[in-house]
């Protein structure tokens, strides 16, 4: 890989001229509404904490939570490490968000994560190896899928700047309940899955087409082949 394209942690700088140059939410619209996926009700943005390269220290460890609509706004005030959607339907969504409590929820979207951590220990910082890893978790993802096809209609890759997440968007799929998502990640345990993830607990997802800014890769919908170089942004290409 061309020197200047290795996964590390982008700058404040960095993390602002993307979002101002490169991001664009209409493309964020398009993929949940060509995916026919609901447009989240919730949002999440990081600002820094995993890389500690953050606006304000007062913003560290939190998560600032938000609508959809407030999406683009919050992003240029945080200029954030990492952008989330919430992937639970909730009846009340104003009232989840003011009183930050996500239990009860309606419907959920099925998705099983596998990041490169869950393979192996090599350090992003590692560039040759830990695309290596990549690749490794592109192939457990494709393998996933094809299993996951067997049951259901609809299943997507989305490349999570350190791995991919599988989501499966079928009706049935969103109405599981955690007893049952937590056989589906049983069942696939041979997978290196988050199982969190798998039955529901952690309910939050990387935003399509924002960047992880712990590695300084695009976020991006795989859909006929990973193109890893797509997922470099500008300011790496331009280093």
């Amino acid at each position: 890989m061309k020197k200047g394209f290795e996964f590390r942690a982008s700058s404040l700088k960095e993390r602002r001229e993307f979002y101002e140059k490169e991001f664009d939410i209409n493309k964020v619209k398009a993929f949940f509404n060509e995916n026919k996926i609901p447009i989240p009700q919730i949002c999440a943005l990081d600002a820094g904490s995993d890389s500690g390269i953050i606006e304000n220290k007062e913003w560290n460890n939190n998560l600032f939570y938000l609508e959809f609509k407030d999406l683009a706004k919050k992003i240029k005030k945080y200029n954030p490490e990492d952008v989330y959607y919430d992937r639970s339907v909730y009846e009340n969504p104003k009232k989840v968000l003011d009183e930050l409590k996500f239990e009860d929820y309606l419907l959920q979207e099925l998705a099983f994560d596998i990041d490169a951590d869950n393979i192996s220990d090599v350090s992003h910082e590692d560039t040759e190896e830990y695309e290596k890893v990549i690749d490794r978790a592109y192939d457990y993802a494709l393998k996933l899928k094809k299993e996951l096809e067997k049951e259901f209609e609809r299943v997507i890759i989305v490349y999570s700047g350190r791995g991919f997440h599988i989501e499966v968007l079928d009706e049935k799929a969103n109405k599981l309940n955690n007893e049952e998502r937590g056989a589906l990640a049983e069942k696939f345990s041979k997978y290196p899955i988050d199982p969190w993830v798998s039955r529901g607990y952690i309910r939050l997802l990387r935003i399509p087409y924002t960047l992880n800014a712990v590695v300084s890769r695009i976020s991006l919908p795989i859909m006929n082949i990973f193109n890893s170089k797509e997922t470099i942004p500008d300011f790496l290409k331009n280093s």
